[in-house]
């Protein structure tokens, strides 16, 4: 037998390693990531006011040549306000919640596709998570751009958005650098480039988002530093102190004795001298001067982002609560019918094109928006059905109680139900019988 020499087996060696990098790249899409041209900058926390707000939004709403870069520098303190920051939080955890499936042609849960946006529980898994998040995002920054991660197991094992800085909308593109202007070296144009297929982007190009419309009463309640202003001033007693100013001496007494006397109740004077403690009372009502306009720029934020304010006021009233809450629900649905869309129009698309999905699978994805009901309200329904004389089968008391039936639940002639009910009944604390 033939031994191969030590130059051929390193030949062999290689060609069977680029052999399988062959097969690696071919079964792998390969990502194109416009985050890596992104060149990182700090955005600088600003001062702000009305005017300063205004002749952002006119520089980001120009034609030739938009630039978002200050608007968006105010938004990063805008969302820090704790009113937008709650209704931020509490529409895009709402939003993103709830059973999503996907669908085959014939509209049946297409398991094997499904797996690919949620885990085994039915819980949306985390890049989808993140994805459905930053389409919520777009509401509130008018437009958002999200960069799909690498492909592992037939799943994205992440999305980011790139950073609102550097996004320009109206050329369906980004900056490479936030801080300098629009050329092109320092632009990418996603159509048609090697980045299209792995950048969604979602929402308005000339859409400045809900947090602009929030910004004038964000800025308003800015009043909090004059407020502060106003008790230094008018909320603690004025003393006054009567001594001789022409003495130098007794003079200085008089300012260190009220100096010291900051954190004591008393205070060592002259015989000759005199101090008066005076109330406060002008200035007004520093609640309806300050206090009530942080509630209604609060109230405002509410409706802007939630068309309601029941669901955050907690002095809503018990007979307009649920008035507001359908309204909240109205709004939330709003929010899963354009995830559905996006995922539709846009997501499935690029996963066929990148060899996530077969080209030729029709498929579409849908919410789950059957209506829920606990195990107490199906042991109640159960028990009506059988108190009415109508048969409930085992098997169905079992699947929707968790309770193995041996029988099925029928009434007895004196309007009693079997035992099977009562047991129910103690289970989940109803007093029928």
């Amino acid at each position: 037998m033939q031994l191969l020499s030590n130059k051929k087996v390193e030949s062999l060696k290689k060609a069977v390693k680029l052999d399988i990098l062959k097969n690696i790249t071919k079964n792998t899409p390969k990502q194109s990531n416009a985050l890596d041209k992104v060149v990182a900058e700090q955005l600088e926390r600003i001062s702000k006011d009305i005017a300063q707000w205004r002749n952002a939004v006119e520089s980001a709403e120009d034609i030739k040549y938009p630039d978002r870069y200050e608007l968006i520098q105010m938004y990063k303190d805008f969302v820090d306000d704790y009113q937008l920051f709650a209704v931020m939080q509490s529409r895009i955890l709402k939003s993103t919640s709830g059973s999503f499936m996907i669908l085959d042609k014939d509209g049946e849960v297409d398991e094997e596709e499904t797996r690919k946006f949620v885990d085994p529980q039915g819980f949306a898994l985390p890049w989808f998570r993140d994805f459905m998040k930053y389409v919520v995002l777009s509401k509130f920054y008018g437009w958002e751009a999200i960069q799909l991660g690498n492909v592992k197991n037939d799943k994205f094992e992440s999305v980011e958005n790139i950073p609102e800085e550097n996004l320009l909308p109206s050329f369906d593109g980004m900056l490479k650098n936030a801080e300098h202007s629009i050329t092109k070296d320092n632009t990418l144009i996603f159509p048609n480039s090697q980045y299209d297929n792995w950048v969604v982007r979602v929402g308005s190009s000339t859409d400045l988002g809900l947090i602009n419309k929030c910004a004038p009463f964000i800025i308003w309640k800015q009043v909090f530093g004059n407020w502060a202003q106003h008790a230094s001033v008018f909320g603690m007693p004025l003393r006054v102190g009567k001594t001789n100013l022409t003495d130098n001496a007794r003079r200085q007494n008089m300012i260190d004795a009220f100096e010291s006397a900051t954190g004591a109740s008393y205070i060592i004077q002259d015989l000759l001298d005199e101090v008066q403690v005076i109330e406060q009372k002008g200035g007004g009502d520093p609640h309806n001067i300050y206090g009530m306009l942080i509630e209604k720029c609060d109230s405002a934020i509410s409706k802007i982002v939630l068309s309601q304010t029941g669901t955050t006021d907690e002095k809503a009233f018990s007979g307009s609560a649920n008035v507001h809450a359908s309204t909240e629900a109205d709004i939330i649905f709003a929010d899963k019918l354009d995830i559905k869309s996006v995922v539709n129009e846009l997501l499935i698309p690029r996963m066929k094109s990148i060899g996530m999905i077969a080209q030729e699978k029709e498929i579409f994805a849908a919410w789950d928006t059957a209506e829920k009901m606990s195990i107490k309200e199906w042991a109640d329904t159960f028990l009506t059905l059988s108190q009415a004389g109508h048969a409930v089968p085992a098997e169905e008391v079992q699947k929707r109680t968790g309770i193995e039936v041996d029988e099925t639940v029928v009434a007895l002639p004196d309007n009693k139900s079997f035992s099977i009910m009562n047991k129910i009944n103690q289970l989940y604390g109803s007093d029928n019988s």
